[in-house]
């Protein structure tokens, strides 16, 4: 089925519809009672300028203070309403007392030092990393846990549906996307298979994510065969929304024992089963051993937000581990928008920041802020080598553009460009000086570090980050190197709409 005839047919388009039609009315109620009544007129007006002072005044990127200043010139009635509706990191008051409450309780659990000091001696990059994410993120690293990459979709699938077969205690599943074909009807026949087994079977999907891909009920459905299922955040087309907060994590986790993140979704095109744009390259992680902890607790902290659910850690103490422990670290991390810390974005700069020799980017979306494209191009000019991999065929052309709007600064700086030209690129990879990475499911735009739920594995000196540096370099082999003259010989309209697009970047 075609993007265009899913759109259609999808709960997606009624929201919209129903969302656009409200607030085309508030608008226009707007501007015909305030021409009569100076009062309201007025308030709004004061509202708007309420609005800009505290976004100038607040912890926020230029480019998003920007975004809302040419809003409030070109629409002053309306800023203040705008933004109440789109324009905070807001998360429902509920859920974030939930989810930091839940947080909290499993907090104790989480206090693991040893190995942290450990890496201490052996690097000071890694170390500050480490000591970040296990500061703000509350997940300690771990020593000795085996990992395997996988640079497609489809190596990690067929490794997901074995270990599922093998699960005996619990499977947890959280996705953004389910759609319904071969990938997620081969998992939905395992889940209910374990669950006359007597497996523990749990998932959650978020709805916006699914909305295009899923009937309403469906989380009915699974119930029906005994798999426990919650919706994040259902959508409803009402106008003071919290669905700009989406749950964009995905994990796989089985038993305790093993568990999976990274770009890959439950639907086809991400194991190019279907091919809608070109070759769909994704990125992910399998970890094995005690890490898998972190990712345990990760999952029951959301499941008990969305869910009753009673404080457990269903780890099977007699668990056999079919590989062995390998030298090096694995910390699992999350990034939430119930606090004020932008974890993920963090994580990144300091990869960039403490890179001596190389920083070897894959991103699917490269829509960032002045802070990131800063760091990016003084790596660059301070002689590091720097290579970035965006996709060729876009699934959001705009994004692309977006994206190729900041190409001129980068090649400038010294950052090498590269387009996937096999397809689309959706893999979340970020690789140091060949030895420590972020494997997860972090895009490099607003959305990931500011509104969405995320997760990521930073890894150093681990026998898989090989394997990272394998995948880049194979993937550099059949991508576009894009030079100042490609950039140059852009047609002045498509200039244009790039820097138009490039102004409200932020509220993609």
């Amino acid at each position: 089925m075609s993007r265009f005839k899913r759109i259609l047919g999808s709960r997606l388009l009624l929201v919209a519809v129903l969302f656009a039609a409200q607030v085309a009315v508030l608008i226009l109620g707007v501007y015909l009672v305030t021409k009569w009544i100076l009062p309201l007129y007025i308030a709004l007006y004061v509202l708007g300028i309420i609005v800009v002072i505290y976004v100038i005044n607040s912890n926020v990127s230029p480019g998003y203070q920007i975004s809302w200043l040419i809003i409030a010139a070109a629409f002053p009635l309306v800023t203040g309403i705008f933004y109440l509706m789109f324009g905070a990191k807001r998360v429902a008051p509920k859920f974030r007392q939930e989810h930091l409450q839940s947080v909290l309780k499993f907090k104790p659990l989480l206090m693991k030092e040893d190995d942290l000091n450990l890496l201490k001696k052996e690097s000071d990059a890694a170390y500050k990393e480490a000591r970040y994410l296990n500061d703000y993120s509350f997940y300690p690293i771990y020593k000795g846990s085996y990992a395997r990459y996988f640079s497609v979709g489809e190596d990690m699938f067929e490794e997901i549906i074995a270990q599922l077969k093998k699960a005996r205690h619990f499977i947890y599943i959280e996705m953004f996307i389910m759609a319904q074909g071969k990938l997620l009807d081969t998992v939905v026949s395992i889940l209910e298979e374990k669950v006359r087994e007597g497996v523990d079977v749990i998932v959650i999907y978020d709805d916006m994510g699914c909305a295009m891909y899923l009937p309403r009920n469906y989380a009915k459905t699974l119930q029906s065969k005994g798999i426990k299922c919650e919706v994040f955040n259902p959508m409803r087309p009402m106008l003071m929304v919290t669905m700009n907060n989406r749950d964009h994590r995905k994990l796989v986790i089985i038993d305790g024992r093993v568990a999976f993140t990274g770009g890959i979704n439950f639907a086809d095109e991400y194991i190019n089963e279907v091919n809608i744009y070109g070759h769909w390259k994704d990125a992910g992680i399998m970890v094995e051993g005690p890490a898998v902890t972190n990712m345990v607790i990760m999952f029951l902290q959301f499941w008990q937000s969305e869910a009753e659910y009673s404080l457990r850690l269903p780890m099977n103490e007699d668990v056999v581990y079919e590989n062995e422990g390998q030298q090096g670290y694995l910390q699992r991390f999350s990034d939430s928008p119930t606090d004020s810390e932008d974890i993920a974005k963090n994580a990144h700069l300091n990869m960039i920041w403490e890179a001596q020799k190389s920083v070897w980017i894959m991103t699917p979306y490269l829509v960032v802020d002045n802070e990131i494209l800063t760091a990016l191009k003084q790596a660059a000019k301070n002689g590091v080598d720097v290579r970035i991999i965006v996709p060729h065929v876009p699934d959001k052309w705009y994004v692309l553009e977006t994206t190729r709007a900041s190409y001129r600064e980068l090649i400038t700086a010294g950052c090498q460009v590269y387009e996937y030209t096999p397809g689309f690129i959706h893999s979340k990879v970020i690789i140091a000086d060949g030895k420590m990475a972020i494997v997860g499911t972090i895009n490099m735009d607003y959305r990931s570090y500011y509104l969405d739920f995320e997760c990521g594995v930073f890894v150093y000196n681990n026998p898989v980050v090989k394997d990272i540096v394998r995948d880049f370099e194979d993937t550099f082999a059949v991508s576009q190197l894009i030079d100042i003259a490609d950039v140059k010989k852009i047609s002045i309209f498509r200039r244009i709409l790039r820097a138009c697009l490039k102004l409200f970047a932020p509220l993609m």
